[in-house]
């Protein structure tokens, strides 16, 4: 999708009718409106959200040109109106939303919102724009209403992924942007009909049979409420974590206890750290474990090895005369010596026995190469004994220097309980109280973590008993199978769902990495940007430790801006990047080194700016990636802004 131009028609302050025109050139690829606060850049924002999708404009007052409203006459119709016109897979579409306003006695206008008209049309080959029915559905299949915000993005608010409780924003965002709906749709739809198909059956089914499937209903519906309840605890823990930002910011701003809050803080992020750096290791050592089969057999594999050595040092393997030599002197009736002999005497009959005796050279072939991936097993599974026991040691440390560390950041925590004002002493005791709710939280969590996982091991084993006894209830055999069919098909949905959100974890993690490195101006400082399994966006400074709560907020902006543009990149989704206020809270080196990189990230950017935010050297680097640049004339006679086109 890169939209070609813009058309409002009595638009909040635009009034009349008023165009701007996008560049869509590849090279030329930004678009630039400058204008005042307060000129209309938010608007012209509000106006393109409006005509895509009717969203964007709640709570922001009238819609219709006031201008408008007080040239028409009393009881007089104002149509307010926004067309789109945009390219997208080769076909040239227009939206359109028109809202009219009736003006009443009081010269006031009434808006008629829920009834505004929404029409798409399309360019035919021939060249004749068609009206396209269900315009909301197609609209939603080029860049669907709940992916926009993450495409047309206030830049004051841009900033909200880079914070620690926003992990479920950040998961959201990554659902929505790749289509996993779809997955989750079917798999929903899936489990549900297996439900369904699971009460008919108990009701057909007698005995064993009855039994069995009430109990696996019984055990799904656990599972289901053990699953709700982890994604209650996530919300929880996500909400707790904002408190305790919360908490720690306000300590930050009183001069008697920075220092301590500033040590309080370091520790915080070292134990972070380190509790991954754990959870890494653990994962690991399952890992390693789960492989190490060979340390079990190692008494059989030693036995085949010395079974094949005996062979081979009676000379049988590898043999001494090989198969081929045997059967060409067999052949040619000729002697290695050159004696000739005839078939069934002493030397044929001699040839014949030693023939006899070979082995064939497949299988002596076979046989040397058995032996030496029998080696090869032993030698991997003294590497991971080695590695085993290294990973366990460093599980140990590790586990000891969590303890040291929470020891010491308690230490603060007391002394800071301590501390003469108050508000301080107040504030942490809530951290404390956070802290502990969290910390209950993760218990439970791993209460039910464990329980689910139970849970769903006793599944599996009632679908092995099911399985057994419906073969011999006839009756239940139909129902049995497409209960089967449906979980099977629900269960290999979620198993897709899970490995392909994890990849594109991946893949966000790596692209985000790489734009901010880009796009960071103390680059060298940070030293690696991770993505966790949990959603949390992190960056590792170059002495390893977590550095986001240290972040600006022009660095926080900077990362979300490079989480933004890393999803767009990993769903392939061709769409424009708005920015409205994209540089406000950026200091020059940031605004610097984005001008300088953000329209290589996008197919099409349009950025709406104020002259403080797009100066000197920031311009500059925009300046040769410019295709149309427009400025907001704003009348105080009037209260009306017109657009002006630069070049």
């Amino acid at each position: 999708m890169r939209i070609e131009r813009v058309d409002l028609l009595n638009f909040r302050q635009y009034f009349g009718n008023q165009r701007l025109k996008f560049s869509r050139d590849d090279q030329q690829n930004v678009t630039v409106v400058h204008g005042v606060n307060g000129a209309g850049k938010t608007s012209l924002f509000l106006a393109l959200n409006w005509c895509l999708y009717g969203e964007g404009v709640e709570n922001i007052g009238q819609i219709v040109s006031k201008e408008a409203v007080s040239r028409a006459p009393r009881g007089g119709i104002i149509e307010t109106k926004v067309d789109v016109t945009f390219l997208h897979g080769g076909k040239r579409f227009t939206v359109s939303r028109k809202l009219l306003g009736q003006k009443q006695t009081d010269g006031k206008v009434t808006e008629a919102r829920t009834s505004a008209e929404f029409v798409l049309m399309r360019t035919s080959l021939s060249g004749i724009m068609e009206r396209v029915d269900n315009p909301i559905g197609i609209m939603n299949t080029i860049l669907p209403m709940n992916v926009r915000t993450y495409f047309f993005f206030d830049g004051e608010k841009i900033d909200n992924f880079a914070r620690p409780e926003q992990a479920s924003e950040v998961e959201r965002a990554i659902y929505q942007v790749l289509d996993l709906e779809t997955l989750t749709r079917a798999m929903r739809h899936l489990k549900s009909a297996a439900q369904d198909l699971r009460s008919q059956l108990k009701q057909t089914s007698t005995g064993e049979l009855q039994k069995l499937v009430a109990e696996d209903e019984q055990a799904r519906a656990r599972e289901s409420q053990l699953t709700e309840r982890r994604e209650t605890l996530k919300r929880e823990n996500a909400e707790i974590q904002r408190h305790l930002e919360d908490v720690n910011k306000r300590l930050r701003d009183f001069e008697s206890v920075q220092e301590l809050q500033q040590r309080y803080d370091q520790f915080t992020q070292e134990i972070v750290f380190t509790q991954q750096r754990f959870e890494e290791s653990v994962r690991t050592i399952r890992t390693i474990v789960s492989a190490s089969y060979v340390r079990y057999a190692a008494e059989p594999i030693n036995a085949a090895l010395g079974f094949l050595e005996e062979k081979r040092q009676r000379g049988e393997i590898p043999s001494n005369i090989r198969e081929q030599f045997i059967q060409d002197l067999l052949s040619r009736q000729v002697c290695i010596c050159g004696r000739t002999f005839a078939e069934h005497d002493d030397a044929y009959e001699h040839l014949v026995q030693l023939l006899r005796n070979v082995t064939p050279t497949s299988l002596e072939d076979d046989i040397i190469e058995t032996a030496g991936r029998l080696r090869g097993l032993l030698d991997g599974g003294n590497k991971q004994r080695a590695d085993l026991d290294a990973r366990m040691a460093d599980k140990v440390s590790l586990e000891e220097r969590i303890g040291q560390l929470i020891a010491q950041r308690d230490d603060i925590e007391r002394q800071m309980r301590g501390a003469g004002e108050d508000e301080v002493r107040q504030l942490s005791r809530q951290r404390q109280e956070y802290a502990d709710d969290l910390d209950a939280n993760r218990v439970e969590q791993g209460r039910v973590d464990l329980e689910l996982e139970q849970t769903r091991v006793r599944i599996k084993e009632l679908e092995r008993q099911i399985e057994h006894a419906r073969k011999s209830d006839k009756r239940a055999r139909l129902l049995a199978r497409k209960v089967e069919l449906s979980q099977k098909a629900a269960d290999k949905i979620e198993e897709v769902y899970s490995i392909f959100a994890a990849n594109k974890r991946i893949e966000i993690e790596q692209e985000t990495r790489r734009i901010f490195h880009s796009l960071a101006w103390k680059g060298d400082h940070f030293q690696d940007v991770r993505l966790s399994e949990d959603y949390q966006l992190e960056v590792i400074d170059r002495y390893g430790l977590p550095a986001r709560p240290e972040l600006s907020a022009g660095e926080r902006q900077v990362l979300s801006l490079s989480f933004i543009t890393a999803m767009a990149m990993v769903a392939q989704r061709e769409a424009p990047l708005i920015m409205d206020t994209p540089f406000g809270r950026l200091s020059s080196a940031h605004r610097e080194a984005i001008t300088l990189k953000l329209p290589l990230l996008a197919p099409q950017l349009v950025l709406f700016v104020t002259d403080e935010e797009l100066r000197d050297k920031a311009l500059e680097n925009l300046k040769p990636r410019i295709g149309a640049e427009y400025r907001l004339r704003f009348d105080p006679s009037t209260s009306c802004t017109t657009v002006e086109e630069l070049g």
